[in-house]
């Protein structure tokens, strides 16, 4: 014997209702009393899947995270002081490492009508090395289409190829 739930009117409130019709307002209640006859899963096993969901996602994640710190920390070497020994005498003499300067940067003063393709052309090997004058020249960075009259430009050691010949706006 199949028994149909008694379902309420979700337009008039009438309870009770056995027909797939609401015999007060004459609403078809059909889909709601086929939504309401579904067998239902246990709650427990949908809680599960959801938990282990979200277990594996915060596994992974930190996971990731470790990987992406672990390939982000560099390390540095010290340079260690040489020691040295002189056959006859009993002290040590320790002489420092001195480490060299950076090699000394041409200047440039910017012109009207300059680029930095035309600059690197008068002073590097080929105009494409104007990326060198910007990475020595850290405030032009984001801004290599704007020169000023007038600013002065670092030229890289890696131009020096040019840099030697006769040019009256070079500086060493």
């Amino acid at each position: 014997m199949n028994t149909k739930t008694k379902i309420d009117c979700p337009v008039c409130g009438y309870q009770g209702i056995e027909s797939n019709t609401c015999p007060n307002c004459d609403t078809d209640v059909s889909l709601i009393r086929s939504l309401e006859e579904l067998p239902q899963r246990p709650k427990s096993w949908t809680t599960g899947i959801a938990i282990l969901m979200l277990i594996i996602g915060l596994t992974i994640g930190a996971a990731g995270s470790i990987f992406a710190l672990q390939t982000a920390i560099y390390t540095a070497t010290a340079l260690k002081p040489t020691v040295t020994t002189k056959p006859n005498l009993t002290s040590q003499v320790i002489t420092p490492v001195i480490p060299k300067p950076a090699p000394l940067l041409a200047t440039y003063t910017v012109k009207s009508g300059d680029t930095l393709s035309s600059i690197a052309k008068k002073f590097c090997s080929k105009p494409t090395d104007w990326q060198l004058i910007v990475a020595a020249n850290s405030e032009l960075q984001k801004r290599e289409n704007k020169l000023d009259i007038d600013q002065v430009l670092k030229i890289p050691s890696s131009c020096k190829g040019k840099l030697h010949e006769s040019n009256p706006n070079v500086a060493n």
